[in-house]
C-alpha cells in the first residue's frame, strides 16, 4: 500500500509505507539511469547527455628546404610535427578514449621549370604551359619589316593590317604599249 493509506483487515490496522516517485527522485550517472524503488504515478524519465570531443585549433609551422638540381629543377621539402590532446566534455560518451593525437609528415613539391628561351612567331601557337617557373629571359622575337605598307592590303599579320597594293599590268593589244596601273 502507498505510504500514508490505511487499511483494517481481520481487526488488524495496516499503514502503506510505499513511496510515490517521481522524475525529480532519477538520478544519472554516466549511461546509467538509476529509478529507486517505489510508485510511479506515470511514466518517469530522464535524458542522459551525451559528450563530444573537440579538438583544439592547431597550427603547424614547418620551414621547407629548397634545392636546384643542375637542370634548373627546384624541389621544396617540408616536414612538420605537431600533438594536440583533444578537451572531452561533460557527458556518455558511447566509444572512443581521449589521447594525444600526432601528425606528421613530409611534402616534397617540384616545379616545372623554363630555362631561358627565344620565340621566333611561326604559323601556329608557341604556348608556355600553366605554373611554370621561368628560370631565365623568354625573348618573344620581332621584325622591323612587320609594317602595313610591306602587307599585302586585307591581310593581318600579328596584329598589322597591310595596306599594300600590287599593280596591274596590262598590255594594250594593237599598239603593243604595256601599261602599270
Amino acid at each position: 500500500m502507498l505510504d500514508g493509506i490505511t487499511a483494517y483487515a481481520a481487526g488488524t490496522k495496516y499503514t502503506g509505507s510505499i513511496q510515490t516517485k517521481t522524475t525529480s527522485d532519477l538520478t544519472v550517472s554516466g549511461a546509467t539511469i538509476t529509478a529507486p524503488a517505489g510508485y510511479y504515478a506515470s511514466s518517469a524519465s530522464k535524458t542522459v547527455a551525451t559528450g563530444g570531443v573537440s579538438v583544439p585549433a592547431t597550427s603547424i609551422t614547418a620551414n621547407p628546404s629548397i634545392s636546384v638540381s643542375s637542370s634548373g629543377l627546384i624541389t621544396a621539402t617540408t616536414t612538420a610535427s605537431q600533438s594536440v590532446s583533444p578537451s572531452i566534455t561533460e557527458g556518455y560518451i558511447t566509444t572512443g578514449t581521449a589521447g594525444t593525437i600526432t601528425v606528421s609528415g613530409s611534402t616534397t613539391e617540384q616545379l616545372v621549370t623554363k630555362a631561358a628561351t627565344t620565340y621566333t612567331p611561326t604559323t601556329s601557337d608557341q604556348t608556355i604551359a600553366a605554373e611554370t617557373y621561368l628560370t631565365g629571359a623568354q625573348t618573344i622575337k620581332g621584325d622591323s619589316n612587320l609594317q602595313a605598307q610591306n602587307i599585302a592590303s586585307g591581310v593581318t599579320i600579328f596584329g598589322v593590317t597591310g595596306s599594300l597594293t600590287t599593280p596591274v599590268i596590262s598590255q594594250d593589244g594593237t599598239t603593243k604599249v604595256l601599261s602599270i596601273s
